[in-house]
């Protein structure tokens, strides 16, 4: 159960954040920001470390998912929509949100694991991936992840009601992802 006042006051901060789109300089930098506070309660709510938690958008013509968390990623390139062994962009096909605990048994990109965001890049052994879906167009993907040499170094396995309780945390903030997203991103 996701803390409801907690996630009231996300909601409420990004919406404010989301109306200054036409105010700011440069409207990708406060797309980001928002990324980011959605990714430090993410991370607090499934007790994971930030750079676990990723935040992939759809771009305009749906020919791509493009990060824009982790912040590094945003400019690291992005994911064709026809890589049929990314894990983000089968989640987004299928429509429905689903726990892996065998993340490297299955086939996937794991180009971005290897990119150093802490001492020393460490494999994602579990994951949460979920849609972002607004107003029933797809918005993107968001993956929430546990990282280690092993999976009891990981942590626990993700369960169903971890991607239900990440299914409400996106389905609550996409109003204003929509809202705040750059046009030409």
């Amino acid at each position: 159960m996701i803390p409801t006042r907690i996630m009231d006051e996300l909601v409420e901060i990004l919406r404010l954040m989301a109306a200054k789109k036409e105010q700011v300089e440069n409207p990708l930098e406060l797309y980001l920001d928002m990324a980011e506070r959605i990714v430090k309660h993410v991370a607090a709510l499934f007790e994971v470390k930030q750079d676990e938690v990723a935040i992939l958008v759809l771009s305009r013509d749906k020919g791509h998912l493009r990060f824009i968390a982790p912040r590094r990623f945003s400019g690291l390139g992005t994911i064709p929509m026809t890589k049929r062994d990314s894990i983000a962009v089968t989640i987004l096909g299928k429509g429905t949100g689903e726990a892996m605990n065998n993340v490297p048994m299955i086939r996937h990109v794991s180009f971005f694991e290897s990119v150093k965001l802490r001492d020393r890049p460490a494999p994602i052994q579990k994951m949460v991936s979920v849609p972002i879906v607004e107003a029933g167009e797809a918005l993107g993907v968001a993956q929430i992840s546990r990282k280690g040499d092993n999976p009891a170094e990981a942590g626990p396995d993700f369960t169903r009601a971890d991607v239900i309780k990440a299914q409400e945390v996106f389905q609550a903030v996409a109003p204003s992802l929509a809202t705040a997203r750059p046009e030409q991103f």
